[in-house]
This record gives C-alpha cells, structure tokens and sequence, in this order.
C-alpha cells in the first residue's frame, strides 16, 4: 500500500476519503459487503467552448463552460452562476481561482460561464470586447484633460465611436438569450453573479444599474463607466432600496499610469462605491478595497478571489469544516 504522509491523514479523513490500496480493493474486503459510495471529483471541468451570436451582431461569441466537481454525480443539485467577462483572456484565473476556493470550502460550488471572443481571434478579437462591454452613451476620460490625453496620445474618442458601441445589446444577450440557453443544457439555479475587470468591471457597473435584478451579486474591477454614475444618481432619484450585493476592487498602482487615469478608474470607481454607501440602502451589501502596490493586470486576481467571498458569504454556512 502507498505510503501516505501523516499531514494528509486528517485532511483525508475530514473530506470523508477512504485509504485503500493503490489496486482499488483492499485486501481484506467481504465480497457480500455493499458497494464504495460514489467518488466525487475534487476539481471543476471544462466543457468544449461553443460559438453563439447575439442580435445585432456579425460575429459570434465564444462561450466557456466549467462545471463545478459533484455537478455530474449529484444529478438533482442545480448551481449559482458566475458569469465572467472577456472570455478566454479572465476565463482560466476565474475558473482557476473558483476552482481553489470551492476545493478549500471557501465559497460554495458554483458554474462558471466566460463570454468573449476565442483566442486565435489574437488581439483584433480582444479588442472586440471594446463594443461588447460599453453602451451607448458611454462616458470613459471626462472632457477636458482626460479626454484630451486620450485623444491625443491614444487617438481615442468614444464620441466619434459610440455607432459602434452595443453594451446595451450584449447585455440583452446575456440575459435573455445565452442564459436560458445555457440553461436548458445545465442546471443553472436562479442566482446570478457578474464579474468583470477593466471595461469588463464598468459593463458591470452598468448592468447592476441599468437591468435591476437581472444579476443577484456583482464584482467589479477597475472600472466605471461614467454614464453609469448618471445612472446611480437617477435610480437614487426613484428608489429607496437596492438588493444586491456588490464587492468594487482597485489597484493603487492604477493611479499612477496616465492612460487609466484619464479613464478616472480608480476615482471613478470609487465615487461610484461610494455614493452607494451614502444611499442607505437595506438590501444593499457592498465592500470596496483598494490594493496596495498592485497595478491593473495584477489586481485581477484579487479582486475575483476577494470578491467570490463576499458575494458567496451568504451561502457558505453548511459547508463542511476543513482543517485549512
């Protein structure tokens, strides 16, 4: 029988695994006794990417699917959804990180989709996220200074670009045509969370304002468009209650970089927090952090990781206790 080092003993033992030979069968099993319950997979998998095309559109989408790991031997278990931008380029660390998480019971076990464009596509297919994930009047480097450098330096203005632009269009695709599509084929509970970083954290931002209630939690990274602050402060206007729960995540090095910063992706983002503290909203449960000495690509992990657990606080009370 292999050798297995005493640390892993209880670890084993709390996750409910039998120690048996390396064969399978141990040497002293009665034939007549009933059979070993069913092994449950550890890690998530990955379901082949699929191409669907959303209204409006003259390209497809690429859509990646990881299943959560009890998903095929609990058949009556439906599962959350974490809906991740920008597809391949956030999909493996998103799932990745899940994956971590759920192992070490720090969230419950959820379906991860990731939605963008295939990576074979290279940059041209990257940088189709850019009318993907901003709406029409899209706000992103306020006019003057920041609009200015972003023009000048960038050849960038969202003015002259917003015909292109169809946020409003992909989210509709989201909701109502990838979603109940994905859920004829998996058991997808009714609970939605959306994540995004970057142009993927101000998509975000718009849909929690923009299509209430069609996502129940929300982690945005780095990134606010500023027509969604006008958005916040016309529902403020009508409302007296947001149900949601929302975690905002920034990187201090973000601010030093001229080209973010005249996207306002820290102050903006953190106005937008902030304002939504200042509600008093009864439902709403929102958390902001802002890390130290990371920039706007090693931020990301972070904020999902740190995100996953305050979107998931509420359901993780009947997980197992582990002794990590």
């Amino acid at each position: 029988m292999t050798s297995i080092p005493r640390l892993w003993l209880p670890i084993l033992a709390a996750a409910g695994t039998a120690l048996l030979p390396s064969s399978g069968v141990s040497q002293n099993a009665d034939a007549s006794a009933p059979a070993a319950a069913q092994v449950v997979p550890y890690a998530m998998s990955w379901e082949e990417p699929a191409q669907v095309r959303a209204e409006g559109y003259d390209y497809d989408h690429e859509v990646l699917v990881a299943l959560p790991p009890s998903y095929h031997t609990s058949p009556e278990r439906s599962y959350p959804v974490l809906w991740s931008m920008d597809g391949a380029m956030a999909f493996a660390m998103t799932a990745g990180i899940v994956n971590l998480y759920t192992l070490g019971a720090r969230i419950p076990e959820i379906i991860v989709v990731g939605v963008g464009h295939p990576s074979e596509e290279g940059m041209t297919g990257l940088g189709k996220r850019t009318y993907d994930l901003f709406p029409p009047g899209t706000v992103v480097a306020d006019e003057g200074v920041a609009a200015e450098y972003m023009r000048e330096e960038f050849g960038l203005d969202f003015a002259a670009m917003e015909p292109l632009l169809k946020g409003d269009r992909f989210l509709d695709f989201l909701v109502e045509r990838l979603r109940p599509l994905l859920g004829e084929q998996y058991r997808m509970a009714d609970d939605h969370t959306l994540w995004g970083h970057s142009a993927g954290g101000a998509f975000a931002g718009y849909a929690l304002l923009a299509r209430r209630g069609a996502f129940d939690r929300f982690i945005i990274g780095s990134g606010t468009n500023g027509l969604t602050i006008e958005l916040e402060a016309a529902y403020a206007a009508e409302h007296d209650d947001l149900d949601a729960k929302v975690f905002f995540g920034m990187g201090d090095g973000e601010i030093n970089n001229p080209g973010l910063s005249a996207q306002r992706l820290v102050s903006r983002t953190s106005l937008l927090a902030e304002n939504l503290r200042l509600r008093g909203y009864p439902s709403l449960d929102v958390r902001t952090r802002l890390y130290t000495d990371r920039d706007h690509i090693t931020v990301m992990p972070l904020i999902i990781a740190d995100g996953l657990q305050h979107v998931y606080a509420d359901l993780i009370a009947d997980l197992p206790k582990l002794p990590w």
